[in-house]
């Protein structure tokens, strides 16, 4: 079974050099840039076990999409793992915040304690 991250992150080559790194490790990764997009995809996501979320997002932002998340019995137990500039608190139902500029091996350390081989 191929576990799958879900990467929400406006800023695009970002989100691509995310995607590139995750799936060069052997992971499945579905990608979304905001958190409507990641909202419209979730559902549809197999063996999903963890969220890697910006907060500073167009459409829908981070607080809002974890809110709406948790939300939905299915979801409640993946892990999000926030990765933002954005000072102050992390939202309600966050697993673990790191701060941007985001360390690849640092990033993909957290993405193995949540989905491991």
């Amino acid at each position: 079974m191929m576990h799958t991250v879900l990467v929400v992150e406006d800023e695009h080559e970002l989100r691509e050099m995310m995607r590139d790194a995750l799936e060069l490790s052997g992971y499945a990764v579905v990608t979304a840039q905001d958190g409507q997009d990641a909202l419209d995809k979730i559902g549809g996501i197999e063996n999903l076990c963890l969220v890697i979320l910006d907060l500073l997002m167009p459409v829908m932002n981070g607080w809002d999409f974890v809110e709406k998340m948790r939300q939905r019995a299915e979801l409640a137990s993946v892990p999000v793992v926030v990765h933002s500039s954005a000072p102050g608190p992390a939202p309600a139902g966050a697993t673990r915040v790191l701060q941007k500029p985001v360390v690849f091996e640092r990033l993909m350390s957290v993405v193995r304690e949540y989905c491991p081989g």
